[in-house]
């Protein structure tokens, strides 16, 4: 029986549900699901608590020695990736210069 965690967030509640509830053709057996906030997520994946998680990008690259990225999607594109923060007196055309 594979362990499961994934945020309460609606795109995960829906990407989970056929997994979740038994939906898919070859499903396996999945003990009740964890849901909990991605800090949490990510925490537990460091623990290798879970046999499935969803977790940030950022600690995928702290767990990828113990977990496997899926190719079953991503919320990681334009728009919605990590935020870029700068002093409040940092000019924008000065941030491409290294």
């Amino acid at each position: 029986m594979l362990s499961l965690a994934y945020s309460p967030c609606p795109n995960d509640t829906f990407i989970f549900h056929a997994l979740v509830h038994g939906l898919l053709e070859s499903c396996p057996s999945l003990a009740r699901p964890e849901l909990a906030d991605v800090e949490t997520l990510n925490q537990w994946a460091l623990e290798g608590r879970f046999d499935l998680t969803k977790l940030s990008f950022h600690a995928y690259g702290l767990v990828q020695e113990h977990y496997q990225l899926l190719d079953a999607g991503s919320a990681l594109g334009r728009g919605c990736g990590p935020l870029l923060v700068a002093p409040q007196h940092q000019r924008e055309a000065d941030l491409s210069k290294g």
